[in-house]
């Protein structure tokens, strides 16, 4: 089982509280049933709660409490339902989904949330609470940033709908490229910084060695993931992998292809940890002032720590391993069927409201 296959993150451990993740298990469970994101139902609530989003909440704002902690976990929670979302049915529509896309989009926009497709009310309303809280104390600078962040992730969803229906397997290029789209890593590094209290720097995050940063964290997260997501995402008919990527490139047995992987990996880390090491020199460049340069190590720290948390949770979680061989894509179950399935629910068929 790839699940089972290490890799090597010399990243310091996070210290997660655990009444941090405790509150954060409350707390997503309600807001996501507060909000018809999932049935109040005995199945669905073990499903969710199975997936253990909350040691990624608690991970990703080690340091939040309260109303700064529920924003992140909302944020975990949001990111996993719309994931689910696009992956059933909603996918398989490209006007439904492009629809769906649009009204999630418009709730960052000045001009606020446009009328949602039946089946969506529910995820466009709890979109636009979690933006409310979001944008509340932070800069305009970060809104317009956050805001198009929030788009980029919504709208890879459209561009992973077409390669799945294309049904082929992606070369390379093309497969760095969109994952660097969908792992929405972008998303919780500016939700850190809501939940922290802190913004980084527009003039840090546009420089080439931090921009570099963010990417190099992406790909080791979207490496190790895709080994251990490998069998998941074949039983579903998902070929946009990098095991299935290499496989078909090299045409290489999958054991190998998989230690090419790791060893794509060591060297991943290693040019993450050279260009780490320039940030303080960055800092002093671009004549960063002391809360400036401190918010620009707590960016570096949460690139570090999110790297681990996610590494740790793909080995814990039952989201790669729950059917994993079944075949079967997630479907979005009523409350009446939720005893049926084996997964979240906003609309049981598409157009149907929850």
């Amino acid at each position: 089982m790839p699940i089972d296959v290490d890799f090597l993150l010399p990243f310091p451990a996070v210290d997660v509280r655990p009444e941090a993740v405790e509150h954060a298990r409350q707390r997503g469970l309600a807001w996501a049933t507060a909000h018809g994101l999932i049935p109040p139902t005995e199945a669905a609530t073990g499903y969710f709660l199975a997936m253990r989003l909350a040691d990624v909440a608690a991970g990703f704002a080690p340091e939040a409490d309260g109303a700064d902690l529920d924003v992140m976990t909302d944020v975990i929670t949001w990111t996993a339902v719309c994931d689910d979302f696009f992956d059933g049915p909603a996918g398989d529509e490209p006007e439904f989904a492009a629809a769906a896309v649009a009204a999630l989009t418009s709730v960052t926009t000045a001009t606020g949330p446009c009328a949602a497709p039946a089946g969506v009310e529910a995820l466009t309303g709890a979109t636009a609470d979690l933006w409310a809280r979001m944008r509340a104390p932070m800069s305009p600078e970060w809104r317009t940033r956050a805001g198009h962040n929030w788009g980029r992730f919504l709208r890879s969803f459209l561009a992973e709908a077409d390669a799945r229906r294309a049904g082929t397997v992606p070369g390379l290029a093309d497969y760095l490229a969109l994952r660097r789209e969908t792992m929405a890593m972008y998303v919780y590094l500016d939700a850190a910084e809501r939940a922290g209290r802190y913004e980084v720097p527009e003039r840090v995050l546009a420089d080439p060695a931090v921009r570099r940063l963010a990417e190099l964290q992406i790909d080791i997260i979207a490496h190790c993931n895709d080994v251990h997501s490998v069998e998941h995402e074949e039983a579903r008919g998902d070929t946009h992998n990098l095991v299935l990527v290499l496989t078909q490139e090299t045409r290489h047995p999958r054991d190998e292809v998989i230690e090419e992987i790791r060893h794509r990996v060591d060297g991943l880390v290693a040019r993450f940890q050279h260009t780490a090491g320039t940030i303080p020199a960055l800092c002093d460049r671009l004549s960063c002032d002391p809360a400036e340069r401190a918010a620009a190590l707590r960016h570096l720290a949460a690139l570090t720590g999110h790297m681990r948390v996610t590494y740790e949770w793909s080995l814990a979680t039952t989201r790669y391993t729950h059917q994993a061989g079944s075949g079967r894509r997630p479907t979005y179950l009523s409350a009446g069927d939720a005893e049926h399935g084996d997964t979240l629910l906003l609309a049981d068929r598409i157009g149907s409201a929850p």
